[in-house]
């Protein structure tokens, strides 16, 4: 495009000329860093509001605010039982999957409020899947605690636009962490043992698939082996 002006409040810019294309140039360089410094701020008193627990976080289905703010069981009673049976199940059953098996052979579904789409974010109830089991187990907010910072933003480039990814932050890294900040269905103590509980089950499930391949490669190898003795 040739003979094409910009304008700003102060004055006009001809892409064509040097100097022109020079303070555009730094006026994109200063508005970038600007909004940097914005986005900074931003998260500074994002944190500090959090660190105060004032700042309003988006609670699973099995918990909502009142009136006043305050962070407190969801009313519905069949929601309060599910979630209480799923608990106690897990303490019976010591695996996330088993917990999931039983709710499917007994028809029962878990209450969760989708955070996708504009609010307010209404609770349906869906067939229980070992992700449904795992989230209500690893989140710390049915342990009562008030949590900021669980997950990271990461920008990862994709093609010629971007998106954000996140990742999981230990717990230990967890920006803010009050405990007993409102009701919880389980204690800090339960859910710290059962973090540990669902480390190792993962752990024990992963090395049966790492031996399980392994043998499967060893008996592929001797079957080949003696199919070429035979074959010899």
């Amino acid at each position: 495009m040739f003979g094409v002006i910009i304008a700003d409040r102060e004055r006009l810019y001809d892409p064509c000329a040097y100097h022109d294309r020079l303070l555009l140039g730094l006026s994109g360089i200063m508005s970038e860093a600007e909004l940097h410094q914005i986005r900074i701020r931003l998260h500074q008193g994002e944190r500090q509001k959090a660190a105060r627990g004032e700042l309003r976080l988006p609670l699973p289905g099995d918990l909502a605010y009142n009136r006043s703010g305050q962070i407190v069981f969801n009313p519905d009673e069949e929601v309060q039982a599910r979630l209480r049976l799923i608990f106690d199940k897990f303490r019976e059953l010591q695996t996330a999957r088993r917990v999931m098996r039983y709710l499917r052979t007994h028809d029962l579904r878990v209450p969760v409020r989708p955070l996708r789409g504009p609010a307010p974010h209404e609770l349906v109830w869906r067939d229980a899947t070992i992700a449904h089991v795992h989230h209500i187990l690893h989140n710390p907010a049915y342990a009562g605690a008030y949590v900021y910072g669980r997950r990271r933003i990461n920008a990862v480039r994709q093609g010629p636009g971007s998106h954000h990814a996140t990742s999981k932050v230990a717990i230990d890294d967890w920006e803010v962490c009050i405990k007993d900040a409102h009701p919880g269905y389980v204690n800090w103590e339960e859910f710290m043992a059962n973090q540990r509980r669902l480390a190792d089950n993962t752990n024990r499930y992963e090395a049966g698939h790492r031996g399980a391949r392994a043998r499967a490669l060893l008996c592929c190898r001797a079957w080949r082996f003696a199919a070429n003795a035979d074959g010899g």
